[in-house]
């Protein structure tokens, strides 16, 4: 239900602003536009682990209306196809449990260590932006025409039509510290202590809707009369998590059968899905 509500609070923001931008744009000249455009993408995180990293790429083709209110400034509204893939490497997950007790009733703590996890999502959206557009007056000149410099600012919204991640885990192994003798021992296999070999699943992330903030900006160059061509860099940083819903504690995975169902680990407290890249748009102005 709150995917749902999200959907129809950002179907109606985008309705209500295509809505009133022939308003704006009635004594003003406005552009219509395709563009496209690609770059990196990675997860930004908030975790006690140093050794976590993550790359990508994403890519997207579009179209779009820009009403201007003056000759400096407008809205820009549009609709995107793309997808983004961003693969994390983490280096070894370690865990606790204390107060556990064996069969002969000696406490003692398992440690256990995930090695070699990985996790890849893969994407494709639906792009619905919505951004406040600023250029500057005609003064560089290129080729006997005068050009300018242009940035937007706003959000966007990504459907999220394939949500899917590919999880793996190299290695498991655990080992026990009795604090009474101050031992460690890892080598009872039947009892669950040594190395096991890991495993891989794949699933789907919980959430199907992605806001997230945007900005560009860059140069656009006249390239004849009513023809536009912006250039530009843009980034793009996510408001909320992909995630956050289906992350279970590394702790929970203390041997091999566990590992049939895992999710999306728990090594960070937060994660973000952030882009930059180059973007080239062209456009044609209609009065």
């Amino acid at each position: 239900m709150k995917n749902f509500e999200r959907r129809l609070a950002g179907y109606f923001i985008i309705l209500l602003t295509l809505s009133s931008l022939p308003l704006f744009a009635q004594r003003n000249p406005h552009e219509f536009s395709v563009h496209t455009g690609g770059g990196v993408s990675f997860f930004g995180y908030q975790s006690p682990l140093s050794d976590v990293f993550s790359i990508g790429y994403n890519c997207e083709l579009g179209g779009g209306f820009t009403g201007f209110v003056s000759e400096m400034c407008g809205f820009h509204v549009g609709a995107g196809f793309g997808l983004f893939k961003v693969k994390t490497n983490v280096g070894d997950l370690v865990n606790c449990k204390r107060g556990q007790t064996d069969k002969n009733g000696f406490p003692f703590e398992l440690y256990s260590t995930l090695s070699g996890y990985n996790e890849t999502h893969k994407t494709l959206f639906i792009n619905l932006p919505v951004m406040f557009h600023f250029q500057t007056k005609p003064k560089w000149a290129w080729k006997g025409r005068k050009s300018n410099f242009y940035a937007k600012a706003g959000a966007k919204l990504l459907i999220l039509l394939n949500r899917s991640y590919d999880s793996e885990i190299k290695n498991l192994y655990n080992v026990a510290y009795y604090p009474e003798f101050d031992n460690w021992t890892g080598t009872q296999i039947f009892a669950g202590l040594g190395n096991f070999p890991g495993k891989a699943v794949n699933g789907k992330t919980g959430v199907g809707v992605l806001a997230m903030f945007a900005c560009e900006a860059g140069m656009k160059w006249v390239m004849g009369d009513n023809l536009y061509l912006y250039a530009g860099a843009y980034f793009d940083c996510g408001l909320h998590e992909l995630s956050a819903n289906d992350r279970k504690p590394a702790s929970n995975y203390t041997n091999r059968e566990q590992l049939n169902e895992f999710s999306l680990l728990e090594f960070y407290d937060k994660s973000i899905l952030m882009g930059v890249g180059i973007r080239v748009r062209l456009a044609f102005n209609k009065h």
